[in-house]
Order: C-alpha cells, then structure tokens, then sequence
C-alpha cells in the first residue's frame, strides 16, 4: 500500500498539467476575441467627417439699359404714275414697270390659287452713288379700279427677283404674279414698297 501511492500521483501530474495549459490557450484565445471586438479608444474619438452643404449665393444680373431707337415713318405716296411711264427717281433710283402681261397660273403649292394671271416687271435702275437695299423690295396689285381688290401673289418658278443689292450704275429686273380675274372693270394698281425710308411708288392704268 505504501508502494503504491507515489505510482498514482506520478499518473495525475501529466493530466493536471495538460487541463492548466488548455485553459491558459482557451483563456488567450477569448481574451483575443474579445479585445478585437472593442473598438480602439483612439478611433472612437476620433469625429467622422462631415459635409456642410455650401450655401448658394444670389447672382445679381444687371439690367442693360435700353438702346436709343430711330423710328421710322413711310412717307405719303406721290403722284400716282401711268404704267408705261417711269417714276421720279426715289433716293438715287429709277423703278419702272418694263411689262404688264395677262396669263394663266396653275399653283403648285397645296393651297395656292389657280386661274388668270397678271404678271408685272418691275426694274430697278441705280443712278446713285450707293447700292440700294432690293433685298426687301415688295409689290402688290389691286384690281377693280377704286375698289382695289387686292390680287393674290403666287410664286413662279421661272419669274426673276431682285438681288439683295443694286450696285451704282447698275440695274436690275424681278417679275411679281399675281391671280386676278381678267374679265374684272377699271384700273390695276401696282405698288412698288421699295425702301421703308421712302414714299411707295404707285402706277395705275388699264389691265392688259
């Protein structure tokens, strides 16, 4: 019996120091654990960043002062001139119709007018010593004597036109139609709106 003691507490000894060491690992490895979920204290000082919206700033636009502007008025019309005579000569210029001819029209553009025609030529003859503007040029014709029903201006596809300008010592000639009934009484009317500074020119006389 006496023998036999020593024997078993050699035996225990591995055993205790194999339970002391396991829980020293399980204790290091709890304590790692633990120690990676908190967070450093450093950290949660720190402030996170943040961002202010800027504040927008009002933008003052200048009103532009309003610019000086010349108004233009249209002088009366003059004498009223036959249609196979020329007319006073307007800022350098000479307007005369070259030909007042009856015809027939046929429309092309969906919704413009079919049936007689008067075609009138209108030229331009320059005897000053600046271009005038043509660019702008307008004619119109009225029929019917002092009823001056207007007629209705059609686009011909082999009609000449003016030029945006007329160069000194230069002429030049645009054909103007228009649908009106030839069987209509008394007097056509051509107005010649030349330039917006100056009177329109106006030549009457028989429809061809």
């Amino acid at each position: 019996m006496a023998q036999d003691m020593p024997t078993a507490g050699r035996g225990r000894a591995p055993w205790i120091v194999f339970v002391v060491v396991a829980a020293l690992l399980v204790g290091g490895v709890v304590w790692a654990v633990v120690g990676q979920g908190q967070p450093d204290a450093s950290a949660a000082a720190s402030p996170s960043p943040s961002w202010a919206t800027p504040t927008p700033q009002p933008t003052a636009f200048e009103t532009p002062a309003a610019g000086s502007t010349t108004e233009i008025t249209k002088p009366p019309t003059d004498a009223e001139v036959p249609l196979d005579q020329p007319a006073p000569p307007v800022a350098g210029a000479t307007v005369q119709l070259v030909a007042v001819t009856k015809g027939t029209f046929t429309g092309d553009v969906p919704g413009e007018p079919s049936g007689d025609a008067i075609t009138v030529s209108v030229r331009v003859v320059n005897n000053g010593s600046a271009p005038i503007d043509t660019g702008a040029a307008g004619v119109n014709l009225t029929y019917g004597g002092d009823d001056r029903t207007p007629g209705i201006a059609v686009t011909d596809k082999k009609a000449r036109v003016f030029p945006a300008s007329v160069a000194p010592g230069a002429e030049a000639t645009a054909d103007f139609t228009f649908v009106a009934p030839l069987a209509a009484e008394g007097d056509i009317r051509v107005t010649v709106d030349l330039l917006a500074s100056e009177p329109d020119i106006v030549f009457v006389g028989p429809r061809p």
